[in-house]
């Protein structure tokens, strides 16, 4: 007998491992550069089970999942902060 566990609520917690760094908008004489606007760097994912934090390094995540946070997180940040 085999039970699928995605169904399971187990009360466990998923952060972001990370921060955003705001970068002010810089031109040079050709009116190109930076945007001004947050941007996110992701070191990973850290999991809260019954208090204790696991956490699973970039490095580990797939390309494009690493791609989605921190493309929500920079929406996030550049939303309300």
């Amino acid at each position: 007998m085999f039970k699928d566990l995605s169904n399971i609520d187990t009360g466990a917690g998923l952060l972001i491992h990370g921060e955003g760094i705001y970068q002010e908008g810089e031109t040079d004489y050709n009116g190109t550069g930076t945007p001004e606007g947050w941007t996110a760097e992701i070191y990973g994912l850290i999991i809260d089970v019954n208090g204790k934090e696991y956490t699973i390094p970039a490095n580990a995540i797939g390309p494009d999942l690493l791609k989605a946070l921190q493309s929500n997180a920079e929406t996030e940040l550049n939303n309300y902060y």
